[in-house]
């Protein structure tokens, strides 16, 4: 799939990339909401971090597939719009090794 995202035709990055980014901006966007909702109690504490982290994970990789799909509509453009770098992909990684070790520290 990410070959595609990189090497494939403007018509392809651009549909591809905007519905890879509305469809983990939607699992993603819910997660963070629920963690940080003030009445949606889980019960251990590390619990909530779980599902923040996840949520943000998702959430930091649905900017960057949208970030791709605003650069393959801008690219012929007079002021193109650059693709998204390692940074939020590195973020993405960040946010899911936290929640891998708070599920871990919820499960001791």
């Amino acid at each position: 799939m990410t070959s595609v995202l990189r090497t494939g035709s403007r018509r392809k990055r651009v549909v591809y990339s905007g519905w890879l980014a509305v469809g983990v901006g939607l699992m993603g966007v819910p997660l963070v909401l629920a963690a940080l909702w003030p009445g949606l109690d889980h019960s251990p504490y590390l619990a909530d971090a779980v599902v923040l982290a996840l949520g943000l994970c998702l959430s930091t990789l649905s900017y960057a597939f949208g970030r791709t799909a605003i650069a393959g509509v801008t690219e012929r453009g007079p002021r193109p719009v650059a693709a998204p770098g390692k940074g939020p992909y590195l973020l993405a990684g960040v946010f899911l090794v936290a929640a891998v070790f708070a599920l871990v520290a919820v499960a001791v």
